[in-house]
């Protein structure tokens, strides 16, 4: 080699040596895409999350195991964004994980819970954790501890929606037995009010008028059908809690799952036996035809794309599937996840 480019390539040759593997370095990696929760096996084994990148089109799981070495625990049901963290909620293991949202290492535990459902942040101190088995936890973020604990005055509170400084609680009942749903006043941390729009209210939209729409499972009772009743989508105006419409399914045995909008939030989205359905939001009927005609057990709408993703648990033991549509019912692709995918968070 010419003595004149030993240097020169020494040099390089030592920079190139301290350039960290990209492959192993996930600083900033999960900053901008989708999260999907892995319920895992029922009773056994541990949940997972998988992080559906939107720019590259790349999937990573396992994405929480592979960043602490060690893994979530069972079931994983929910997962939420807020204040560059990420919080993920772990059923079985009456606990809450939190996470740097940029690369998914642990910065803290949420513990002493029952039975949690979902987080809502609430602002940069405060966040609320639904429980079906005693009501709201109210958390202080500085510490991811419990400050203090609301009764909803229901049982079973599941999805929750902030509207100004009030959250709209939907209580399922844990057991779909509940019909009600509770308002807190996030400055007292307080129940203000309680309506009822149906039997077991679980999931809740917000559209682009303002107006919250509660989607009610009905009763499904799985000893004596006799006892079944038919889910309902119910308008709330939020600001006088007075229900505006009621749009009962056509059957006792039609339970409706899943409520979501799209971007301009102008349009609703539901799943029911067997297919995911379209309704306007100055809609006065239900719609009688299935936009895409596939069974999920759950969907999400990233607001960035207005793609929807449908999960398909398979068995409930095999790795599940997340598919993709464009609203106009075309699928654009698929892609496989963890055992028992259920729920999204669009970053």
């Amino acid at each position: 080699m010419n003595k004149k480019l030993i240097l020169p390539f020494l040099l390089i040759a030592a920079l190139s040596s301290c350039k960290p593997d990209d492959d192993n370095n996930t600083q900033g990696a999960y900053e901008t895409g989708v999260f999907i929760t892995n319920e895992g096996p029922f009773g056994s084994g541990t949940g997972t999350v998988s992080f559906y990148n939107r720019t590259s089109g790349e999937l990573s799981n396992n994405i929480f195991e592979v960043a602490n070495n060690r893994p979530l625990g069972n079931i994983v049901h929910s997962i939420e964004v807020h204040n560059d963290k990420a919080y993920i909620v772990v059923n079985n293991a009456a606990k809450v994980e939190v996470v740097n949202v940029a690369d998914f290492v642990s910065t803290g535990v949420i513990e002493s819970l029952g039975t949690p459902r979902y987080f809502l942040g609430i602002d940069e101190n405060t966040g609320y954790i639904s429980d079906w088995s005693s009501g709201i936890k109210v958390i202080d973020l500085d510490n991811n501890t419990i400050s203090t604990t609301i009764a909803t005055g229901g049982q079973g509170p599941e999805q929750m929606k902030l509207i100004g400084s009030e959250v709209f609680v939907a209580n399922s009942g844990g057991y779909d037995k509940d019909s009600t749903v509770a308002v807190i006043n996030t400055t007292t941390n307080a129940v203000s009010a309680t309506f009822t729009p149906g039997h077991n209210p679980k999931a809740l939209a917000l559209d682009a008028n303002g107006k919250l729409w509660i989607l009610c499972n009905g009763i499904l009772d799985w000893v004596n059908s006799a006892n079944d009743t038919p889910g309902k989508l119910v308008r709330v105006n939020p600001a006088t809690k007075a229900i505006e419409l009621t749009l009962t399914f056509g059957s006792a045995s039609d339970h409706p799952a899943g409520l979501v909008t799209n971007e301009a939030k102008t349009k609703l989205y539901y799943t029911l036996n067997g297919g995911v359905y379209e309704v306007g939001i100055n809609a006065t009927a239900l719609p009688s035809s299935a936009l895409i005609n596939r069974s999920f057990y759950n969907i999400g709408i990233d607001p960035e794309t207005d793609h929807l993703f449908g999960t398909d648990a398979k068995d409930f033991v095999q790795n599940g599937y997340v598919f993709r549509y464009s609203l106009s019912g075309s699928l654009v692709d698929s892609f496989q996840v963890g055992i028992i995918p259920g729920n999204f968070s669009f970053n």
